[in-house]
């Protein structure tokens, strides 16, 4: 486990998980002032991802624990919530529109999905959903609530996308704005089509970020951003270049998403195809919403007529 410092108040803490195959597992922080602090997302419920957890907030012994705040369901940031809620007597925050995501563990897929041949792998993901479930929150917050940590304000923003109730904080006294998974600090996210997630409120909620004054960009996944306006507006150029892409196949005769998914993706790793799939149907509703064209049918399977 690894505490890193990224400001005065602020620190991450780093916890090596042999098991995840992904470069940059799920980060959990730490607010602190006053002798008061909240958690920025909980991470995977696993015992050692627990432990180690725990290990840190026993070396800061000075603090008392007060929220463990969300940015969103999905159980690589939420599984461990319930376990930390019980050993510090946190309560757990999370956006209202989320809360039915987080309690309905059959509903969800989770952010990335794991082939049928590893089938070890899906177990553990139903486990790790299931305990998500069981971190019920104390406190559903909406756009624009505050939540004080000593003298720290922490401003929840409402930023759907990623998710329908997606969170993200703010910290103006540090000028620290954690992303949760709408931006990473390498790559971009997968943004689920409805009603999981959309397009639409995606390319919004980045609008909004960029206007925020932040000197910082924390992410859920991946390294600090030291420019953040700079790393959102690359976000919002990929998306435009994505849909310019899409409409330009469309305009070409490809009118259904098996064709679209071939003709931006010829080399996908099979195991890749329903992610890239979900990526390409969310354009197409983004579009659908904006009165471009119209969807029939339901995932690979589905046509599109112009509008």
């Amino acid at each position: 486990m690894a505490q890193i410092e990224i400001t005065p108040h602020i620190t991450s803490f780093h916890v090596e998980l042999e098991w995840f195959k992904q470069p940059y597992p799920p980060n959990v922080f730490l607010i602190k002032d006053g002798g008061q602090g909240v958690l920025i997302d909980a991470g995977f419920g696993d015992d050692d991802s627990f432990k180690q957890r725990m290990e840190f907030l026993e070396a800061n012994s000075d603090v008392k624990l007060k929220y463990i705040m969300l940015t969103h369901h999905h159980y690589d940031h939420s599984s461990g919530a319930q376990k930390l809620k019980e050993a510090t007597g946190a309560e757990i925050v999370l956006h209202v529109d989320e809360e039915k995501w987080l309690l309905s563990p059959q509903e969800e897929t989770g952010d990335f999905d794991i082939p049928e041949d590893q089938k070890e792998l899906r177990k553990k993901a139903q486990e790790w959903r299931e305990m998500a479930a069981k971190a019920v929150p104390d406190m559903c917050v909406e756009d624009d609530a505050v939540i004080k940590v000593g003298g720290i304000t922490v401003h929840c923003l409402h930023t759907p996308g990623h998710t329908a109730g997606h969170l993200c904080f703010y910290v103006p006294e540090e000028k620290v704005l954690f992303s949760g998974d709408n931006v990473l600090g390498v790559g971009t996210a997968a943004i689920p089509p409805p009603p999981s997630g959309s397009m639409t409120q995606y390319v919004a909620s980045l609008h909004r970020m960029k206007t925020v004054d932040a000197d910082l960009l924390v992410p859920g996944h991946g390294p600090v951003v030291k420019e953040p306006q700079r790393k959102i507006q690359e976000l919002i150029e990929h998306r435009e270049q994505r849909e310019a892409q899409i409409v330009g196949l469309l305009a070409d005769g490809r009118d259904d998403v098996k064709s679209i998914v071939k003709a931006i993706y010829p080399e996908l790793n099979k195991h890749l195809v329903s992610m890239a799939t979900g990526q390409i149907l969310s354009h197409l509703h983004k579009l659908q919403d904006e009165g471009k064209v119209t969807l029939e049918g339901k995932g690979p399977d589905t046509k599109v007529v112009a509008a």
